[in-house]
């Protein structure tokens, strides 16, 4: 899989709505989004979600002499909440464009995608908060409200290592305060109904490593949870 875990939209000047855990929190599209960073960062992927958008064009730009230059544009098709790779840019993003069909969008967000490969072994599982009543004749009362949602366990064995760690840590901030993750599941659509999911990790608050080699490489259970 591969996932975001520092967001940098968050150090730009894009509107709040975008920035906002929820997707539910909509930003009306009026013309392209032209978000500036407050420092040139490295951006591979962006994560979008919560739109009613299909096509989605990404202009990456460098600053320099207070002129912006376009260096990669990328067309997007929207396939659901999650992480869309672009390439291994190696030059730093100044400025970011998004031109889109979209008439609302509910986040969006920009980054070094992590690749972490997952075991063979996957758990994928469909939930709801739904509170069904058993009456004493036998009957069922459906819950009123709730909402269903996918849940899915991916583990993963000394994948991960000083570099994506480095990532983890400088996304903390957010990590630590419950914003959901923007996933590409790409490489295990194979086994999986979807290849994107947005979805917050059971343990982020308070997230534990495992190693036991004599290297810097970590092991995880990742449990996601759908969000929207």
């Amino acid at each position: 899989m591969k996932i975001l875990f520092n967001d940098v939209i968050q150090y730009s000047d894009a509107p709040a709505a975008l920035k906002t855990s929820m997707l539910s929190d909509f930003y009306e599209v009026d013309g392209d989004i032209i978000i500036t960073f407050d420092g040139e960062r490295f951006i591979n992927s962006i994560g979008i979600g919560g739109t009613d958008g299909r096509y989605f064009k990404i202009v990456l730009q460098y600053i320099a002499g207070g002129q912006s230059y376009t260096y990669h544009t990328e067309n997007i098709n929207f396939k659901g909440s999650g992480l869309y790779y672009i390439k291994n840019i190696k030059r730093r993003t100044g400025r970011l464009i998004i031109i889109t069909d979209a008439t609302y969008i509910g986040r969006i967000a920009a980054g070094m995608a992590c690749n972490i490969p997952t075991s063979v072994t996957k758990e994928p599982a469909l939930k709801s908060t739904s509170e069904p009543r058993k009456t004493l004749a036998g009957g069922i009362i459906p819950g009123a409200g709730g909402y269903n949602y996918r849940a899915l366990s991916l583990d993963n064995r000394y994948k991960i290592n000083k570099e994506i760690m480095l990532e983890f840590e400088a996304g903390y901030k957010y990590i630590g305060m419950g914003y959901p993750f923007f996933i590409d599941l790409t490489d295990e659509s194979y086994k999986l109904t979807y290849s994107k999911l947005y979805a917050s990790e059971k343990s982020q608050i308070s997230t534990v490593f495992q190693s036991g080699v004599h290297k810097f490489l970590y092991s995880k259970r990742f449990e996601f949870e759908e969000c929207f």
